[in-house]
């Protein structure tokens, strides 16, 4: 098996570890976590923003609009046809 020559290299250049004390300060202050600008806040998009708000009411709108009215129907008349001509000749007399 072939020794890999970049192993070789690192084996040599070796260098222990050390151990650092003391905290590091720059300018007598610790290190900070870099703060936000407030300039970077979220872009909104009034166009987008309301081509979504269409597509969702869309459905609604167009079973609101294109229901069609129907009559009540309360009263159910059930008759024999036989006796429909029969009364519709009696009042024609």
């Amino acid at each position: 098996m072939m020794k890999d020559p970049y192993r070789e290299l690192v084996e040599r250049h070796k260098q222990p570890l050390e151990k650092v004390q003391a905290t590091v300060e720059t300018d007598g202050q610790p290190l900070t976590r870099p703060v936000k600008n407030q300039e970077e806040k979220k872009r909104h998009y009034p166009l987008l923003t309301c081509l979504l708000v269409f597509f969702i009411a869309s459905p609604f709108l167009a079973m609101f609009l294109f229901k069609e009215e129907k009559p009540a129907i309360n009263q159910v008349v059930t008759e024999q046809p036989d006796v429909a001509e029969d009364e519709a000749a009696q009042d024609a007399q």
